[in-house]
């Protein structure tokens, strides 16, 4: 190298350090040394913040003798630099050992401990610093708010948003961002819109802060509100805020259309291929019915990680595709994949849905024995599950009874449900009973249980449980459909006439069971749990939200085009059924979410076997 001075030197070394290019940061210092260059305070402090983002502990311990040995050790910089490096390398002793000895122990030294601190773990020396910070007026920065929100499991952000208010440090980007991230954790959507609206100018980490926390908590109107927003300010997305949008659209039980939407709109931003996009978009693409075009996302996925192979089996299992479930968990044992409790639900899942009792028995006990992990009650769930809809009550009590933890209420949901499938009146009792115990004001254990009572004819007993409902002021949840048409969405209760179009739709209904009758089609009055004659019976079936949406649908759409049905529901037996033969007769493929899974009916068949 040629002869340089040291202010070239020094400046070559905190250029190379600010623009993150570590190797020649290093080159260089060892070359000031071979050239005999003089080293400043801002070379050993540039050095010192080199140290802290490659983890160089043994160099920076190094550093910090020279530091001393030269009679600059307590400069503020350097001691402030040697705290950050100390904190980064999990040397909390030694960056408590400086701080300590520092005099003037400004807001710098005071952020970077707290910052040391939250990066370890010690939250609450973090949270006793800011506090003392506070008692001995040292005014805390816009660093240190954005920092110490991020302890949000000790320090709720009520705490000190009226002191972020008073310094005007909320309108901050970094500060606000921070804020709002925190509220969200809490789940109050609505105060961190309100930090968001009061921050200045709003980078894309705030906006995608801001999506991110209204598809947190389901909220996918907020979501796309936001995302229009942005879009109309000509903020340009990134990876994060698309993957939140999605997201969001995948909580959502309509919104199909608006999936898709977004899905064209990462591709014109050239971030479809992101990771995060790509999972959020398999998630998506699976909870709305669209299973292949999920499956199409997954194959074209460059790199694949744990959201997506689990979005995979789930949404298999959801669509009655047991064996698809199965090869996606195949391929990852294949790819020695990281599996986890998630991965080990889905999967189960897929065997509960399609009637394979051992096989499911088989998934759990691999993730015992095999990946050593303990089973939660949702695992515990799907085993009572999948042995339960195969009838095989005794065995779905034995595990009630030999788990580490008491029953669920959804698990005595399930064997209740069962027994009513099965006709085990006395378990279903004691099943019913244990339910109404857990979830007094839940009106699907009274539903259930005076709907299995009816089933079986015990006309007296159902009677004695509505009175029950009636006494503790328990109201049933009313059963409804919805559809979504051009973007529009369209809810359907049984019996529903306040539709513009009832007309019409009743006149299709009747067209409908006219051609149903010739095509073979007895109406199975089973499914009318109320003791009324059989006419009376035919005429509630016909009027089930279901099919006055799918009537509504083939009305509203042209001919061939696939319809989608989402219920808050079970689909009743004599309904499944009729969409079948709809499904023939009409030539279209029909997708109904029940609260249990997808149905996918196509030319008089379902994806389910009549197994659900």
């Amino acid at each position: 190298m040629e002869d340089r001075d040291s202010v070239t030197w020094n400046s070559m070394v905190a250029g190379y350090v600010a623009n993150g290019l570590d190797m020649e940061s290093f080159k260089v210092f060892h070359h000031m040394g071979l050239d005999g260059a003089k080293l400043t305070q801002s070379t050993y402090a540039s050095v010192i913040k080199l140290c802290a983002n490659t983890k160089e502990l043994g160099f920076a311990k190094q550093i910090h003798c020279q530091v001393l040995k030269n009679g600059i050790g307590f400069d503020h910089n350097i001691s402030t630099g040697l705290m950050g490096t100390y904190s980064k390398c999990n040397e909390m002793d030694n960056a408590s050992k400086i701080f300590s000895m520092m005099h003037d122990k400004n807001v710098v030294p005071c952020t970077a401990m707290i910052a040391g601190y939250l990066q370890n773990g010690k939250m609450d020396q973090a949270v006793n610093l800011f506090t003392q910070m506070n008692k001995e007026g040292v005014r805390p920065n816009n660093f240190t708010y954005s920092i110490i929100l991020t302890a949000n499991s000790i320090v709720s952000p009520f705490q000190v948003h009226a002191q972020i208010i008073k310094t005007n440090y909320d309108r901050y980007s970094s500060v606000g961002t921070a804020l709002l991230d925190a509220f969200v954790k809490l789940g109050n959507v609505n105060e961190a819109a309100k930090v968001f609206e009061l921050i200045d100018e709003k980078d894309i980490v705030a906006w995608s802060a801001m999506l991110a926390g209204y598809a947190h908590v389901g909220d996918t109107e907020g979501a796309v509100r936001i995302f229009r927003w942005l879009a109309a300010e000509g903020v340009k997305p990134n990876e994060f805020t698309f993957s939140s949008v999605i997201n969001a659209s995948a909580a959502s039980a309509a919104a199909v259309e608006q999936g898709k939407q977004f899905h064209a709109f990462s591709i014109k931003s050239r971030l479809n291929n992101a990771l995060c996009v790509s999972s959020a978009l398999v998630t998506m693409y699976a909870r709305k019915g669209n299973i292949e075009s999920a499956n199409e996302v997954f194959k074209r996925q460059g790199e694949r990680d744990l959201v997506s192979w689990n979005s995979m089996i789930s949404g298999y299992a959801q669509h009655g595709h047991g064996k698809k479930a199965h090869e996606v968990f195949r391929e990852m044992q294949r790819n020695n994949m990281e599996m986890d409790g998630i991965t080990f639900i889905g999967v189960i899942t897929a065997c509960t849905h399609t009637g394979l009792v051992d096989e499911g028995q088989q998934y759990f006990d691999i993730m015992v024995k095999d990946h050593h992990i303990n089973p939660t009650m949702e695992h515990y769930s799907c085993l009572i599950d999948l042995y339960s809809r195969a009838g095989m009550l005794e065995k779905a009590m034995d595990i009630i009874n030999m788990m580490p933890f008491a029953a669920s209420a959804t698990m005595w949901r399930t064997i209740l449900a069962a027994c009513r499938v099965h006709r085990n009146l006395d378990l279903g009792k004691q099943a019913g009973e244990k339910l109404i115990s857990l979830q007094p004001q839940d009106s699907a254990a009274y539903v259930l249980l005076s709907n299995m009572y009816a089933a079986a004819g015990h006309w007296q007993e159902r009677a004695e449980v509505r009175k029950l409902m009636d006494e503790r002021n328990v109201k049933k949840e009313a059963g409804y459909s919805w559809i979504e048409v051009k973007n529009k969405t369209y809810s359907f209760l049984a019996g529903d006439r306040s539709h513009p179009l009832s007309v019409r739709i009743y006149s299709k209904l009747e067209d409908l069971s006219t051609r149903l009758r010739d095509a073979g089609y007895q109406p199975d009055t089973n499914h009318v749990l109320q003791d009324v004659d059989d006419e009376h019976k035919e005429a509630i079936l016909s009027q089930h939200s279901e099919r006055l949406a799918i009537a509504f649908g083939l009305l509203a759409t042209p001919a061939g085009v696939p319809l989608q049905i989402f219920k808050n529901l079970r689909v009743c037996g004599d309904c499944h059924t009729v969409i079948k033969l709809i499904s023939t007769i009409e030539k279209r493929d029909i997708v109904v979410r029940d609260t249990n899974r997808f149905h996918h009916f196509k030319e008089g068949s379902c994806s389910c076997g009549d197994y659900w």
